[in-house]
């Protein structure tokens, strides 16, 4: 019987690397990955997870973004650009008809 793969969902800024805001886009291309974060990644990928990146980062950030993924080594199969943004105090709430499962990791992924 075939394993089912698990589909993560994951965020850039503060969950991978530094925490970058968009107006910020300059520092896109120096931002420092987070420790354990892409030891973690790999992990998900090499058991036969999908990986997308979800980012409030706009798509006119794809290159840069895309490049710094692969200049460090990121692992994925897409990277889902333009995530509403979220301030303070909101939360995302996500509806479907399939099982979801989210995880809130204030000190990004370890």
């Amino acid at each position: 019987m075939n394993k089912k793969s698990t589909i993560w969902l994951i965020d850039i800024d503060g969950t991978v690397c530094e925490d970058i805001p968009n107006e910020q886009s300059y520092r896109f291309h120096d931002a420092k990955p987070l420790p354990g974060a892409l030891e973690k990644v790999k992990e998900f990928y090499n058991r036969g997870d999908r990986v997308t990146f979800f980012t409030s980062r706009t798509t006119e950030h794809a290159e840069q973004t895309e490049f710094w993924l692969d200049k460090h080594g990121f692992p994925y199969e897409s990277v889902c650009y333009n995530k509403p943004r979220i301030n303070d105090g909101e939360m995302y709430h996500w509806v479907d008809n399939k099982s979801v499962f989210a995880s809130y990791l204030p000190e990004g992924l370890r």
